[in-house]
């Protein structure tokens, strides 16, 4: 009898585990994928989208393909997550009950709670991409500060990225010598939680490239050409691009899935992915990141449900050899003319063995730049 399998979103890690179950079981699986939107979205070439290097329409493609390979898309909102009864529930009405649930709901970007947010702009919407590109489009000179309103959010090194982009967009247009480019952060040096070597790596191409870092800033609004910290100083800012708060989405922090600890984060074992209470139900990406105590990077999220779909198939087949927990990730920066890739090992970090992942930096390749551009068309040719 086959069983069913119920994945909640679609994203990197929900669209990596239903290509894969499908694959590898689907003459043993009835398999879901439900998603309020009827697009994936490659969310790394947001910033792509910002530059006017693409349009939003070619980093999408659309979810029902996925039926093409015996996955059901389901096109709604997740309403509730009941893992008692092993049952989610739809905004539509509909109700589906599962033997394994895989929790890819990501976490969500709220520009509408950072103070201010319609005098700034940040690439991590579609939305937000578009308004970038326009005020980028417009600007002649002065100051451009990049940076979060708050901690965790996706992409650890995005802000990092965003200024060497717009450093270079500047330099282009022959004014790179009318702005001030700077990165601010909570953190007291760049990419502090991933260790001092990413911090002096960053800190030495952010002087290469003429941009400066502001730490310890914990903005509470954005005013009209400047940022207001909670201490109450003002930071002049001609141009802010502001990533908004993000936060888990309402399905997860609201059931028994949550973990206060995380502010509703998924909980997890750290080891198997599965919630510690409810071994049917597995957690990947961003939705789990803060119980891991890693970044939101969609590296991870592919890694991750690798991992999952390999024990769903392993129960459902008898025996199946698939992938090995991968703990790394790899992120590559387009930093204009050149990129970058940073290369982190986080099990030491996951298993409470190291105070910080082990990481290498590596730039100033073209290379690089051409390594990311060649791994957006594999992804959204791979999984469709």
């Amino acid at each position: 009898m086959r069983k069913n399998v119920v994945i909640l979103g679609g994203g990197p890690g929900g669209l990596v585990a239903a290509n894969i179950l499908a694959k590898e079981a689907g003459d043993k699986l009835n398999i879901t994928l439900v998603d309020k939107s009827p697009y994936h979205t490659f969310l790394p070439s947001l910033l792509w989208v910002m530059t006017g290097h693409r349009d939003p329409s070619d980093i999408k493609r659309p979810l029902r393909l996925l039926e093409r390979k015996g996955v059901r898309f389901i096109n709604d909102v997740v309403s509730a997550i009941d893992p008692e009864k092993s049952l989610v529930r739809l905004g539509g009405g509909e109700e589906l009950r599962y033997d394994y649930l895989i929790v890819a709901l990501g976490s969500q970007p709220r520009p509408d709670k950072l103070p201010g947010a319609e005098k700034s702009c940040a690439p991590w919407t579609e939305e937000g991409a578009i308004k970038c590109r326009e005020k980028l489009r417009g600007f002649k000179g002065g100051t451009i500060l990049v940076g979060p309103y708050s901690w965790p959010y996706k992409c650890p090194p995005a802000p990092f990225e965003v200024a060497f982009m717009v450093s270079y967009i500047l330099e282009q247009r022959g004014i790179r010598g009318r702005a001030r480019i700077g990165v601010f952060h909570q953190w007291k040096q760049p990419m502090e939680p991933f260790g001092p070597v990413m911090a002096s790596s960053f800190k030495r191409f952010m002087d290469q490239y003429g941009i400066e870092f502001i730490g310890g800033v914990e903005v509470e609004r954005i005013d009209d050409k400047s940022l207001v910290t909670k201490d109450g100083d003002r930071i002049s800012a001609d141009l802010p691009i502001v990533v908004p708060p993000h936060e888990p989405p309402d399905p997860v922090a609201s059931s028994a899935l949550a973990s206060k600890e995380t502010g509703g984060y998924m909980l997890v074992d750290k080891q198997t992915l599965r919630h510690p209470e409810y071994g049917n139900v597995f957690g990947v990406g961003d939705v789990i990141a803060p119980t891991l105590g890693i970044g939101m990077a969609g590296v991870f999220a592919h890694f991750q449900a690798e991992f999952v779909a390999s024990q769903i198939i392993d129960e459902v087949k008898g025996a199946f050899m698939g992938e090995h927990y991968n703990m790394s990730g790899v992120c590559v920066l387009d930093m204009g003319y050149v990129g970058a890739a940073v290369y982190c090992d986080f099990s030491g970090k996951i298993t409470g063995k190291a105070e910080f992942p082990d990481c290498v930096m590596l730039g100033g390749m073209r290379m690089f730049r051409a390594v990311k551009l060649a791994f957006e068309k594999y992804w959204l040719s791979r999984w469709f």
